[in-house]
């Protein structure tokens, strides 16, 4: 599967967020909009344009495929 180091890196970050938060790591959606709220939070605190950067991952994202 060409994706699946990044799959493992997201994997990675959902795990280690919840492991920071004192959570035990899942992998569902509440995991995912948790990690998400975190990165809006760290954009915020230094000025970076998380809208912007999304739209780059998700352009990103099609150019590598799309899918897992």
């Amino acid at each position: 599967m060409r994706n699946q180091p990044r799959i493992d890196t997201a994997r990675f970050a959902l795990a280690s967020a919840c492991w920071a938060r004192g959570e035990n790591p899942e992998q569902g959606e509440e995991a995912v909009i948790d990690l998400l709220t975190d990165l809006r939070h760290h954009c915020a605190a230094f000025g970076i344009d998380f809208d912007a950067c999304d739209r780059m991952a998700g352009d990103h994202f099609s150019a590598e495929g799309g899918a897992a």
